[in-house]
């Protein structure tokens, strides 16, 4: 099995599991390739997963008419979206 691991469903990513594995690639751009054929060609997928098994973290697609919409988590903000305040002292 390669590094990338591709999974796509129709509903909804935690009900699946793996059955909404497609298969593994050697780069993240081979697997995003992949994404974009489905979004154009697949009317009944509406996410795409693309987990990176060395790191442990995944990068999640919504599909909306043809279109590829990436996922941003709303627990863990990422880096470009913190705050940029100064720290305060007492």
């Amino acid at each position: 099995m390669e590094r990338y691991a591709l999974l796509t469903g129709t509903y909804n990513l935690l009900m699946g599991g793996i059955k909404d594995f497609k298969r593994s690639y050697t780069t993240e751009e081979e697997a995003f390739e992949e994404v974009q054929r489905i979004a154009q060609n697949d009317l009944f997928t509406h996410w795409a997963q693309i987990f990176d098994k060395k790191t442990d973290k995944a990068k999640i697609y919504r599909i909306v008419d043809k279109k590829i919409i990436e996922e941003k988590p709303k627990d863990c903000p990422h880096p470009e979206s913190k705050p940029k305040a100064e720290p305060q002292y007492a």
